[in-house]
Order: structure tokens, then sequence, then C-alpha cells
């Protein structure tokens, strides 16, 4: 009598295959992964009663699994951050911040915005749905609410997040800080950084590819152009002021557009005096104002700041105001600064690229062209 004995797993043998670098650092290709392969050997035992064993090798199971290895990232700060698996909760704490993950199609991880993330609409509409949460504006972040959202990812801005670095380490949250962008090559570097962190390096490639073939274009059309004297200015003049240095990516854009930036001799943020500006007399003159209207930034003009109106850009009819959307794509470092610099390309070279039709561009001179004149009979009657 014959019998078979069951198939048995005699000798499991595992190879660990490492590809890749002892650690992932910014900058190398690929990620690093580790190979598991399981070989199983399987015998089959036959007894011929009452004495002879058999044993047969029939044949070897080989599986293999790969999974990604914890990888380590510099951020900003020069902190080394380990991300032990693709982050699924993550909290964004800039709009440009938000604007890159979704961008990369990464909007289902996150978690928490703050009250300025407003684009892609999708952003909204998920707060709004209570899918995503607000933890207050990016100057003002609730670090409750960031810590009650149990984030395993939490992605900041050096400014203007530095200086909570200690207390996010104190509340045990893993943040990863990426830098202020100067130049189109900085944004592209941290939409290709988040690309790596959360293992979608190729989602990253058509965002770049649509910012280059922006920058593209505009610098194909300029290769001639001259540089007309341009102020930025951050709010209306009662505001203080406030320009764009040469050393910030609204200074890169200005250059980028065709422009000769008048506070590009100062760094970061610089307020300008109106003696400064006077003496500049800059041609082109751009005011972004989140919400005010035409007439308010000519009577805060006239009250603040009455000197613009002897301005070559005021006599040119050279003066824009820019809100909303367009307000926020110059102003944020993300994936839209191409479209970015094609809009300041068309305030500062309208002779090339035509003037913006948009409703959120308003030509401020044509905008109050009546309350100027009232404005000049007025003086003239009181003289």
């Amino acid at each position: 009598m014959v019998s078979r004995g069951r198939l048995v797993p005699v000798a499991i043998v595992v190879a660990v295959l490492v590809a890749g670098l002892a650690g992932f650092l910014v900058g190398t290709q690929g990620v690093r992964t580790v190979t598991l392969t399981e070989t199983i050997t399987l015998r089959e035992t036959v007894a011929a009663l009452p004495s002879t064993v058999t044993v047969r090798e029939l044949t070897e199971i080989v599986r293999t699994v790969t999974a990604e290895a914890p990888r380590k990232f510099i951020d900003a700060l020069g902190r080394e951050v380990e991300i032990t698996s693709r982050p699924t909760r993550v909290v964004s704490l800039m709009p440009s911040i938000t604007e890159i993950l979704f961008a990369l199609g990464l909007g289902g991880y996150v978690v928490g915005v703050t009250t300025y993330c407003n684009y892609p609409p999708e952003v909204v509409e998920l707060v709004n749905q209570g899918r995503i949460a607000t933890v207050g504006g990016p100057w003002t972040v609730d670090l409750e609410k960031v810590v009650a959202l149990k984030p395993d990812l939490v992605l900041a801005m050096v400014s203007p997040h530095a200086r909570l670095k200690e207390k996010f380490e104190e509340l045990g949250l893993r943040v990863f800080f990426l830098g202020n962008a100067k130049d189109v090559n900085d944004v592209i570097a941290s939409i290709k950084l988040v690309a790596a962190i959360f293992n979608v390096v190729d989602a990253a490639e058509p965002v770049v590819k649509a910012i280059e073939e922006s920058v593209a274009r505009v610098r194909s059309a300029l290769a001639t152009a001259g540089g007309p004297r341009v102020l930025y200015l951050i709010g209306p003049p009662s505001w203080g002021l406030y320009s764009a240095g040469g050393d910030t990516f609204i200074g890169w854009l200005i250059e980028a557009a065709g422009g000769s930036n008048i506070a590009k001799i100062y760094s970061s943020w610089p307020k300008l005096s109106r003696e400064f500006i006077a003496s500049q007399d800059p041609e082109v003159v751009i005011i972004s104002s989140m919400e005010a209207n035409a007439e308010a930034i000519y009577e805060d003009i006239v009250a603040n700041f009455p000197e613009l109106l002897d301005s070559t850009a005021w006599r040119t009819s050279r003066v824009y105001l820019i809100t909303g959307e367009a307000d926020d794509m110059v102003a944020r470092p993300g994936p839209r600064i191409g479209k970015a610099l094609e809009l300041l390309a068309q305030l500062i070279h309208p002779e090339i690229f035509g003037e913006p039709t948009r409703a959120d561009v308003v030509n401020l001179v044509k905008a109050v062209g009546g309350l100027a004149s009232a404005s000049v009979s007025v003086d003239l009657v009181a003289t």
C-alpha cells in the first residue's frame, strides 16, 4: 500500500535586496525600495508500507514583494525628515503649497488648509463639505486644530513658519519646511520635491512642462523688447508702499516679463519712500489688492500718495489694479507661476502681448477717469 503525505514547505529563504543609497536625500533619482524574495521548497513524502519511505523534491515557489523603504529628505531648514510611507493625512500651511498638492493629484490626502487656500475651486468645495478643515491663516496657524487632525505630515514654509519649529516639535508633529522661492527654478524645485516625498515623481512632469513652456513663450517674444520701469505695490498706498525686492519671486516675475523692477536694489519686501518712487518715475504701476475696488484705490492714492498722479505711468494710463484670482496667481509661488508671468507680460508689454481682458485686472486710470477729472477741477476751483 502506498500513501502520499501532504506537501510540506521545508526551506524558506528570505533575501533582502536594497536598491539605492543608504538614505534618500534631496536631488537623488528614484525611490529606495526593499525587495523581499521568499523561496519555498516543496517536497513530497511517499510511503510504501510497511518500511519504505521516499522523499521527492517537487518544485520551488518564489514570491517577491517590493515595498517602499523609509526615505530621508532634507528640508529648507537643513533638517532630516524621514518619510516611512506615503503620507495620507496632510496639512498645508500655505496657499501655494495647497496648489502644488492638488496640481500633483494629491488632494485626496489633504485634511487641513489655511483660510486663504481657495485654488483650485475643489479646495473650497471640500472645505464647505467639511471634508477638509481650515487651521487659521498662514501667519495665524491654530496649532490645536492642526494637532486635532492627526496629520502624518505638515507642509510649511520657512517664512512665516520657521518661528514655530520648536512648538511643532513639542507637539510631536512631523513638519517639512519648503524654502521661500526667489525665482521660477525654486518653484519648480519645490514641486519636484513634494512629488518625490509622495512618490509621484511622474505627476510633476506635466506641471513643470507647462511652466517651462510659458517661460519660453514670454522670453521668445521679448527677445528685442526694452524694459520699462515697473513699480509693484503690495496693497494700496495706505498699507505703507511695500514692494517686491530683487530677490523675491515677484521681482523675478517683473524682470522675466520684460520690466525693470525699481525696487530690485532692495531685498525681500521693502517699504519704499514716496520720494524714492517719485525719483524713479515708474512707467508701469501694478497694485495688488485682494478686495478693494478701483474707486477705493484711487481715493487711497489721492489721500496717501498723490505723487503717483504725476508719474509717467499715470499720465500714459499704465496703472493697473489686480484683484481676486489674478492677485492670487501673481502672489503665490506655485504651479500657476507660468500663467502669472504671462499676465505680467501683458501689463508690462501690451504692445507685444495685448492688454488683459480679465475682470480681475483693471486699468485704474481708465476706470476712474471721470473721478480724476472731477478731482482736478475741484483742485483748480479751490486754488
